[in-house]
């Protein structure tokens, strides 16, 4: 179950958000890779009409990084940082992940599949609020 924004800290719940989205990604590559279409388009240097060079290959590996950051940083910031995060890194994920738009029917699948992990990400970081403990709190509860 997800947890909601009341509750204190959604660090756990959205870095799974992000793994679930990471992996449909990864499964939407391998499920391209059986078909023989996916695998021409590759030796050609050209997929889904577009050239292939290493500097795309750069900023694809570059996106690559960024989930995984996403998926990572979110776990380990602190959880204001956490949230400011995901403010920023959901939407470029998402801008990222539309760059080429799906053009089959498993893409677009898995591509709706994405965009709701990472609507829900995104729209549980922006109710979140959390907790801010002062010092002297902080001293209090483990003085005791």
């Amino acid at each position: 179950m997800l947890a909601t924004s009341n509750e204190k800290d959604l660090r756990p719940t959205l870095s799974l958000l992000w793994l679930f989205a990471i992996l449909n990604m990864v499964f939407r590559d391998i499920h391209e890779f059986t078909m023989a279409s996916t695998l021409n388009e590759i030796l050609s240097e050209n997929i889904n009409g577009n050239p292939m060079s290493e500097t795309v290959l750069l900023f694809g590996a570059f996106a690559v990084e960024l989930l995984l950051l996403g998926f990572l940083l979110t776990a380990l910031l602190p959880p204001r940082a956490s949230r400011t995060l995901n403010l920023v890194l959901v939407p470029v994920a998402v801008a990222g992940m539309l760059y080429i738009p799906p053009a089959d029917p498993d893409d677009i699948f898995f591509a709706v599949v994405q965009l709701c992990a990472f609507a829900a990400a995104f729209a549980l970081t922006w109710r979140w609020q959390p907790v801010q403990h002062s010092n002297s709190y902080v001293r209090a509860s483990h003085a005791g």
